[in-house]
């Protein structure tokens, strides 16, 4: 397993997880994508798809969302955290982009995506993770009152259609030896997991906070402290064998 730690400073987190989801999507072996939450703005656009003859399907949980997203795309309106969620994929690759922590139960989450996935395809998420503070904070809060202060704290998203979902940051965790064995209890081998430090575009209108997360941050590039990761995004592989094997342990 790769375990790097960077910092977030200027999207590095997002920049970071698009470029290697747009190596992943070109790749010989990938043919049939699911985007999970894609919802209204897809992020691989109808011409890409075209040009790789590409099997693209969105799975959201709200229909309003999908309607808003091209009529060219194939779209599945689902729960993907249910416990009754069942449908026959197959894909070659799964991915969402800042979904994971919108879903009430982890575990459920990750095992329909394995159940989505054909031996040997991958996951690959980005999201927020326990427990910087920003996060615990928008946690802790009443609904309400956290995206009141998010709008304070992030103006840009006042003048937006981005909506702010609840979060429950479940699994939502840095690359810890815990989550590893999470993943792997499932069926999954974890080939990469990325840790982000700072929360810099938290503190755009206050320049003091935003200097000291900056600071705070690169401290912890030299000396990681997986537990309080700001993103992270772990690259996950089914592998049925491992699956397999934790079920004849259990």
């Amino acid at each position: 397993m790769k375990i790097e730690y960077r910092q977030a400073k200027n999207n590095a987190h997002y920049v970071d997880f698009r470029n290697y989801l747009n190596k992943l999507v070109v790749s010989p072996e990938v043919k049939k994508i699911c985007e999970v939450g894609g919802g209204a703005k897809p992020a691989i656009p109808l011409d890409v798809i075209e040009k790789y003859g590409l099997n693209y399907t969105l799975l959201d949980i709200s229909s309003e969302e999908l309607a808003k997203a091209p009529k060219e795309y194939d779209k599945i309106q689902a729960d993907i955290s249910s416990p009754t969620f069942n449908l026959d994929g197959k894909f070659d690759l799964i991915f969402s982009i800042m979904l994971a922590e919108h879903v009430p139960n982890g575990h459920l989450f990750h095992k329909n995506v394995w159940n989505l996935l054909r031996d040997g395809g991958h996951a690959f998420h980005l999201f927020p993770t326990m427990y910087a503070v920003p996060f615990m904070v928008n946690q802790l809060l009443p609904e309400e009152l956290s995206k009141k202060l998010l709008e304070v704290l992030v103006p840009h998203r006042r003048d937006t259609d981005k909506l702010k979902f609840p979060a429950y940051y479940s699994w939502c965790r840095g690359p810890l030896k815990k989550q590893e064995n999470k993943f792997n209890s499932l069926g999954f081998a974890v080939e990469e997991y990325i840790g982000f430090f700072g929360t810099p575009a938290y503190f755009i209108r206050m320049k003091p906070l935003q200097l000291l997360d900056e600071w705070v941050s690169s401290i912890l590039i030299k000396y990681p402290q997986p537990l309080i990761t700001s993103y992270a995004h772990v690259l996950l592989r089914k592998d049925v064998r491992l699956q397999q094997l934790s079920n004849s342990i259990d």
